[in-house]
């Protein structure tokens, strides 16, 4: 009677875990690029470890490719997930298109990622990419689609302050874009842009196992985080003794105008100085009208909304940061 009364308290403990698993969300992961996409390319010293496939040039320059850096940290986050009892699905395993298959074009791999994604009936997506631009160029920035709901601006907030405050690089924000992953996934997907292998600090940085292992848990505990719905402020390892509410608190401006036209124009300008900008209507008690503002940056923290207004009045732009609208 002892040992069946023990089975049944065994089987019920099983039950329980596995109805606890089977109510955490299925997280597609997408690691970035691959096949004959490298990516971004970065510049190493000449034997410098990463254990990652050994990448040179003609000139015999150690390289590092995106390709390889997005797998290893899908790979690590997949395991951080498992061992936490998450069901993840990923878009490719191998040194391959999406959907492990051969690259053939551009716009066939992103499909084939988001087919994985939607034929498993995913519930979030994580896409993870590795940033270019100039050898000066630093930080960490994430992205959601223009048009996301409030599950993948949580996601994206709470996914990237975990990532920064493991990284301590600049903050670049919680941005949105067009991307095609973000645009025809159907659950709440967000793209993670950790470091830029263009500048050779950073390309160094993510040469080390630690470090993508430092991306892969931010990754994994943002993804936490959202799952539970603890609105608190990051720590690294757990939330911390008194909540706030992660909100995209300020706007980075380079213009306000009475016409759509006018603000076209003030995002193609920006755009030619390589700006990223979005246009958004906001109604001004002041003026008693709609004004067209261009927003090159939104974000949580306004150290890094300074830091975005000084980037912008160095290229002769009037920048300003406002409040954000509220959500509702």
């Amino acid at each position: 009677m002892r040992l069946r009364t023990l089975l049944a308290a065994a089987a019920l403990l099983a039950g329980s875990a596995g109805a606890a698993a089977a109510a955490l969300p299925l997280v597609a992961i997408d690691p970035g690029h691959g096949g004959a996409d490298s990516g971004a390319v970065g510049v190493l010293p000449a034997g410098t470890p990463s254990g990652l496939p050994p990448r040179a040039d003609a000139r015999g320059r150690t390289l590092i490719y995106e390709k390889d850096v997005t797998l290893d940290i899908a790979r690590r986050l997949d395991a951080w997930l498992r061992a936490r009892a998450f069901p993840t699905v990923m878009t490719r395993t191998q040194d391959l298109a999406g959907g492990d298959r051969p690259y053939t074009s551009q716009i066939a791999d992103l499909r084939a990622r988001v087919d994985v994604a939607n034929r498993a009936g995913a519930d979030l997506f994580v896409s993870i990419h590795e940033n270019a631009l100039s050898a000066t160029s630093s930080g960490t920035e994430t992205y959601h689609f223009y048009y996301a709901g409030a599950a993948a601006r949580s996601l994206a907030v709470a996914v990237h302050q975990e990532v920064v405050v493991r990284l301590g690089l600049p903050d670049r924000g919680v941005k949105q874009a067009g991307f095609y992953v973000l645009k025809n996934t159907v659950m709440p997907a967000i793209l993670l842009e950790g470091a830029f292998l263009s500048n050779p600090a950073e390309a160094a940085l993510l040469a080390r196992p630690d470090v993508r292992q430092r991306i892969a848990e931010g990754v994994g505990a943002g993804i936490v985080r959202h799952q539970q719905g603890i609105r608190t402020p990051p720590t690294g390892y757990g939330p911390p003794p008194r909540p706030a509410p992660l909100v995209i608190r300020y706007w980075v401006t380079a213009g306000m105008f009475k016409s759509r036209g006018q603000a076209r124009a003030r995002v193609a300008a920006l755009t030619r100085r390589r700006v990223e900008a979005v246009i958004r209507s906001r109604w001004s008690p002041r003026l008693r009208r709609t004004m067209f503002y261009v927003v090159t940056g939104q974000y949580v923290f306004l150290q890094s909304a300074r830091t975005d207004r000084a980037k912008v009045r160095a290229l002769r732009f009037p920048a300003r940061i406002i409040g954000a609208p509220a959500r509702r």
